[in-house]
């Protein structure tokens, strides 16, 4: 009779995770990244206010009160689609990934009439009235802002950057 050798160790049976659907050891997949998409509404805000102040200072001789207002929500309506499009494609389904260009979109609205303003001011008047301005009246450009656009166009502008921004974002990231 030969002596019988001892079974090898088994590993302990684990109960199946029941609706997994991933394979064992795979993660599951990202589906946006919302630190992306604030960088890159970041990124784009900025450079398309100060693009829009350098329209304001290319055009001023020209432009009416009523050109103004409409150039501002037509800048607002841009900045929303291109800065909402990159946030849903960048950002996926997530929704928390659309409030910060949002607010991106519609600090950059308001600080691309007020940096126009300013630049504006330093073009026609030359550093002594921008330095008496500051002096005087600092809020001055946030007053031409509002009244300039009377304000309802103002809010307008901002209702239409951060909520067109949501928007597109939501259309683009559910289709992604």
């Amino acid at each position: 009779m030969q002596p019988m050798q001892p079974a090898p160790p088994m590993q302990p049976m684990q109960p199946m995770q029941p609706g997994y659907p991933y394979g064992p050891g795979l993660p599951p997949q990202r589906q946006g990244s919302g630190v992306k998409a604030f960088l890159f509404a970041w990124l784009i805000s900025g450079v398309a206010a100060s693009v829009f102040a350098g329209l304001l200072v290319a055009s001023y001789e020209d432009l009416s009160k009523v050109g103004l207002r409409i150039m501002y929500v037509v800048f607002a309506l841009v900045l929303a689609v291109a800065v909402g499009a990159m946030a849903g494609k960048v950002g996926g389904p997530n929704p928390g990934a659309y409030v910060v260009p949002s607010l991106f979109v519609m600090a950059a609205v308001f600080f691309g009439v007020t940096n126009g303003f300013v630049f504006v001011l330093l073009d026609a008047g030359g550093s002594d009235v921008f330095e008496a301005m500051i002096e005087d009246d600092p809020g001055a450009p946030a007053e031409f802002w509002w009244k300039g656009l009377k304000g309802g166009i103002a809010l307008l502008g901002l209702a239409i950057g951060g909520g067109g921004t949501f928007g597109m974002a939501s259309i683009v990231g559910k289709r992604r």
